[in-house]
């Protein structure tokens, strides 16, 4: 700090902040801050302790995701605060998810049951019949990627998954998760809903034992279920090779007393 005239220079800022000198220019050309001070023949800047915190609020904004435009429109007001709190939200949720799913992976395999609330979203949904996983898997990469180009995605849930009643096995729903303004043909609106599920690590072949597994769980524990079955998709064949390595949420949804 400048201790004659209390004041940060722009390489101080840059330092304490970890950013670069560049950056704070920046927000001067966007007009998000302006210097306290300028003098010398090479135009020093200085700032005072209270752009300084400004700086610093700017530089927290982005590192959530913000641009630029909209933390200006935060710092003069204009901005629609419910549109920003919606974005952080689902910035947080999509965190969330994966922090969840880096933590199973780093715990590895168990055997552990957990009720869980799956929250709202809407999918797009196509119905097929299938036994094989060969056939399963294609189908899913098929809606996917209609789902993809017709609506966009939703990384705030879990994007991809199948479900199919007990009752009719071989006829699948298979589902990606869209925007929640979607409107259209397959696209549907599923409610939150309470569930036991766990975790399977491994081949996709192996996912009944875990179905009779949360059934066993069901049963011993007088927990009434629902005629359906979900696998969502954390981990598989775009992120690993080996079939061990595949990560999947396997949820009964249950009926609350």
């Amino acid at each position: 700090m400048n201790n004659e005239k209390n004041l940060f220079s722009i390489g101080e800022i840059a330092k304490t902040i970890g950013i670069t000198r560049r950056i704070v220019l920046n927000y001067e050309e966007k007009g998000l801050i302006t210097y306290d001070v300028k003098n010398g023949e090479n135009g020093n800047r200085y700032y005072t302790m209270d752009t300084f915190a400004k700086i610093h609020t700017v530089r927290n904004l982005q590192k959530l995701g913000l641009s630029l435009d909209e933390i200006h429109g935060y710092l003069d007001g204009t901005a629609d605060l419910m549109m920003m709190i919606h974005r952080l939200e689902a910035i947080r949720d999509t965190l969330n998810l994966n922090i969840e799913k880096l933590y199973e992976r780093a715990g590895g395999p168990t055997d552990d049951v957990k009720k869980v609330s799956i929250y709202k979203q809407k999918v797009y949904c196509r119905t097929y019949t299938a036994e094989t996983v060969a056939e399963k898997t294609d189908l899913l990469r098929k809606t996917a990627l209609e789902a993809t180009r017709i609506y966009g995605a939703d990384t705030t849930r879990r994007m991809y998954f199948i479900e199919h009643t007990f009752s009719q096995s071989g006829t699948l729903a298979f589902c990606a998760s869209v925007p929640y303004r979607s409107e259209g043909e397959n696209i549907v609106e599923i409610p939150t809903f309470s569930a036991i599920c766990m975790y399977h690590h491994g081949a996709y072949e192996k996912l009944p034992e875990a179905v009779e597994k949360l059934v066993k769980y069901a049963e011993k524990n007088r927990i009434q279920i629902l005629d359906k079955c979900r696998f969502a998709f954390l981990e598989g064949p775009p992120q690993h090779r080996k079939k061990d390595k595949f990560i999947t949420q396997v949820i009964i949804p249950i009926k609350e007393i």
